[in-house]
């Protein structure tokens, strides 16, 4: 069980975590009491003779708190003007959540209290195995300025941290090999680990300035860089429970000149359990990261990735600024030869961007000057599930604007973004990407770049759907007739200015969008601070615009412009909504999904405002929420077989909503049915053998672990289909989908289910998408007579870029009648 007293540790021998030297921080653990105290620590004017109990009584050096017992509540103060040379370490450090322990400031000097690492305070870290690459490191010898091991309700705010390396020059663009990089020994401002202790939680790190941490540009995985906070595994999890982080925030922080990352949080043992593009909401709740913010921090100049989340549960990534990331591999781009720059372990990176995060958010952040070193991109949806990019602004990125990166980088939006002058190619779709959508951006190219629209290699086949975005290119050296239309592209409702000579996709307007005063948003941000709204006026429309009204509205819709003006229901086409009256009655959806008049993805427990804060529909459209033809009041919760009602000019539309399980339904049994399937793996495929069958009867057998699978030789997407014959016409209301429990592979994430009498003429009687995770599934529809019901896998997880289908379990329902028979 986690103590809920604290220690500040000099030595983790105990551990087996050796701590190098001397100059450390080593305070007792004490019980926790609801007072605090103030210890105070001035290198200007104090004396480790005095109490250290006021500023006036204050201690000279920070190893003179070894004499400390610790309690909740207590707190350490650095006088400003100070320079200390050493680092503090805690280890299991346990504040209370009305009582945190804090280490901060004091004093009217300008300058801020600075700790000077320089290559001191050296721990061990481990994962115990190797990584999800074998080729990261995955132990070794880490110097950080201020550790924070198995720690939690903690604060930290107002210090300046360093830990320079007196040979980090030969780094700088003069090593003569990648062997003196691998030998570095990572660094840190700021590391944090968890292991030991279950969840670790509060930890704030607030107004921090990290600079000159001359790290290991190799080392991902491990602590190092400017903040970097990970996961080990424990050494008796069952005792201690999984170790993850809650309620983190890393904000208004600059980080400067540290290599490799800026800031990061933060890779886990449990990575395994991510494997596969659907991450469910179960696995990364319980094994990821939640409550995680970072806000407001400024990256300049790091020597990598500028902010990734990783292994996250809805993290919230906003109003960063990041300049120049990847400033350490510039030297590789420009001027190594391509046999060098293979020598060099991983020399890519983006500037902001999640890794295995379940529905991440990124927004009103900036980047712009990364360097294009392979990737080079600000944004960069990598291997994560349902991440979302709006509101954002980029320009003069090496590697363009956006990457979908990887099989696994599934259900990414990227909205109400500008890209303006962003170099090489816009949009990377790599390694074939299940899924992205990409809507309502400005796309800008001017000057003389020769900027692409698309970065074409041979490996990037991902998919996208392209809807409602602007690409608007007045450059004077574009590109003539490069490629745009390419299968697994789909364009809806785009404009392309400026692409004369290009075969540009059918149905795409060419007209000039006219916006109000394009090309002129900031090229710098002074001292990484956010823009005001208003430079970013000249992408705003003029009244005759061909793009107002122009767009399509999509299952998935914002719910606000960049601008922060509602959006209709006939949305304009770019990231401005103007005011202009809509003809369309219908709605869209943010986090809940909006399809063929239902809306599904509703989580439990909303309340009739949050559902209309979700739902898009034009200004002038009268919404309700009902049930039974009454309103629901707004701070009530939304109940079962609701409706959600609007209504213009006399017109009402009306849209059924969609629970995870309806009630009222009863399945048949299933030794009433038989069933058959387009493709099934019968062991005959190529690297499968007869054990490896998997008959399409696994469905109805009543056993969730046995699963039916298609023929891995054979992926044709039209074969994903299952036929239940039920031998008699029988009424037919709901079908329930059991997904494997041990992969995600094969997966239906969309669908389609028809009733049949006859086994010849098919009525659809229901379509729709479900989230790629094991939970199970239920599509309910109104109630017919059929005898044949036919679910086709539209679209599914993918198994190595390869269409499959799976399932464990179909079941078929018809509604129960009022006496429950």
């Amino acid at each position: 069980m986690k103590k809920k007293w604290l220690a500040l540790i000099c030595a983790f021998a105990a551990a087996g975590t050796g701590v190098l030297n001397a100059s450390s921080v080593c305070v007792n653990a004490a019980a926790a009491e609801k007072s605090g105290t103030v210890y105070y620590v001035s290198s200007r004017n104090g004396d480790n003779a005095n109490t250290g109990t006021s500023e006036n009584e204050a201690w000279e050096t920070l190893d003179h708190l070894k004499s400390v017992s610790l309690k909740p509540g207590d707190e350490i103060l650095l006088e400003k003007g100070s320079e200390f040379y050493g680092f503090i370490h805690l280890k299991d450090v346990h504040g209370r959540a009305d009582a945190p322990i804090k280490i901060g400031s004091y004093g009217t000097a300008e300058s801020r209290p600075v700790i000077h690492a320089d290559g001191q305070g050296i721990w061990y870290q481990s994962y115990g195995n190797t990584m999800d690459n074998r080729n990261h490191r995955s132990k070794g010898y880490v110097s950080s300025a201020i550790l924070l091991y198995d720690v939690d309700f903690v604060e930290i705010s107002g210090l300046e941290l360093t830990n320079r390396s007196d040979d980090f020059t030969y780094f700088k663009g003069a090593a003569s090999s990648a062997s003196e990089i691998d030998d570095r020994m990572d660094r840190t401002g700021v590391s944090g680990i968890a292991k030991d202790g279950g969840t670790m939680e509060h930890i704030y790190l607030n107004d921090l300035y990290i600079h000159d941490v001359d790290g290991n540009i190799e080392d991902k995985h491990m602590n190092n860089g400017g903040i970097q906070m990970n996961v080990l595994p424990p050494a008796n999890e069952a005792e201690t429970g999984i170790a993850r982080y809650h309620d983190v925030k890393v904000t208004n922080c600059h980080v400067k000149d540290v290599s490799r990352a800026g800031i990061c949080v933060g890779y886990t043992y449990q990575g395994g359990r991510f494997n596969g593009s659907a991450i469910s909401d179960e696995t990364a709740k319980t094994y990821g990261h939640t409550n995680l913010l970072i806000e407001g921090n400024y990256v300049q100049d790091v020597g990598n990735d500028g902010i990734v989340a990783m292994y996250a549960y809805r993290p919230l990534i906003q109003r960063n600024v990041s300049d120049k990331a990847g400033a350490d591999l510039e030297i590789y781009t420009a001027e190594k030869t391509p046999e060098e720059y293979r020598k060099f372990w991983q020399p890519f990176c983006a500037a902001i961007w999640p890794w295995k995060c379940k529905d991440a958010v990124f927004q009103y952040n900036e980047v712009f000057d990364t360097v294009d070193s392979q990737d080079g991109q600000p944004w960069d949806v990598d291997w994560s599930d349902g991440t979302v990019y709006q509101y954002n602004y980029s320009h003069n990125n090496g590697g363009g604007c956006i990457m979908i990166c990887g099989a696994e980088a599934y259900r990414g939006i990227f909205r109400y973004n500008i890209s303006q002058n962003d170099l090489k190619g816009l949009i990377a779709l790599a390694d074939a990407n299940p899924k992205a959508e990409i809507s309502n951006n400005v796309f800008y190219i001017g000057n003389d770049l020769n900027t692409k629209l698309f970065i074409d290699k041979s490996n990037y086949n991902g998919t996208a759907e392209l809807r409602n975005n602007i690409f608007y290119n007045v450059s004077t050296k574009k590109t003539a007739g490069e490629t745009i239309v390419k299968a697994r592209r789909s364009f809806t409702n785009n404009i392309f200015y400026g692409y004369d000579g290009c075969t540009l996709p059918e149905g795409s307007i060419t007209a000039d969008p006219k916006f109000e005063n394009p090309g002129r948003a900031p090229v710098n941000s002074a001292s990484g601070a956010l823009h005001d709204q208003t430079v970013y006026e000249g992408y705003r429309l003029q009244k005759n615009s061909p793009a107002i009204n122009a767009g399509v509205l999509s299952g998935r819709s914002a719910k606000y412009d960049f601008f922060g003006n509602p959006v209709g229901a006939q949305p304009d086409i770019g990231v401005f909504e103007s005011d202009t009256a809509e003809s369309v009655l219908a709605l869209g959806g943010d986090l809940v999904t909006v399809e063929n008049g239902r809306i599904t993805d509703v989580p439990e427990g909303m309340t009739a405002a949050w559902l209309k804060e979700q739902l898009v529909y034009a200004r002038d459209v009268e919404i309700r929420i009902v049930k039974d033809g009454k309103d629901i009041p707004e701070g009530d919760v939304v109940p079962a077989g609701a409706a959600v009602v609007i209504a213009k000019d006399g017109k009402t539309v009306e849209y059924t909503l969609n629970a995870q399980q309806e009630t009222g339904y009863l399945d048949y049994e299933q030794t009433s049915m038989t069933v058959s399937a387009g493709s099934a793996e019968d062991g005959s495929s190529e690297w499968s053998s007869p054990e490896d069958a998997t008959p399409a009867s696994n469905v109805i057998d009543g056993d969730e672990n046995t699963i039916w699978c298609s023929r891995w030789d054979d992926a044709d997407q039209t074969k994903l289909w299952l036929l239940m014959d039920l031998k008699t016409s029988k009424p037919v209301a709901r079908l329930t989908y059991v997904p494997r429990k041990s992969k995600t592979s094969g997966i239906f994430t969309k669908y389609r289910i028809e009733v049949s009498e006859n086994g010849q003429t098919w009525t659809e009687a229901a379509a729709g998408t479900w989230s790629g995770d094991s939970t199970v599934k239920y599509a309910a529809f109104q109630q017919v007579n059929a005898r044949y019901v036919k679910i086709t896998a539209v679209e599914s997880i993918p198994d190595n870029n390869k269409a499959m289908g799976t399932a464990a379990e179909i079941r078929i329902g018809y509604q129960a009648n009022a006496s429950g028979q």
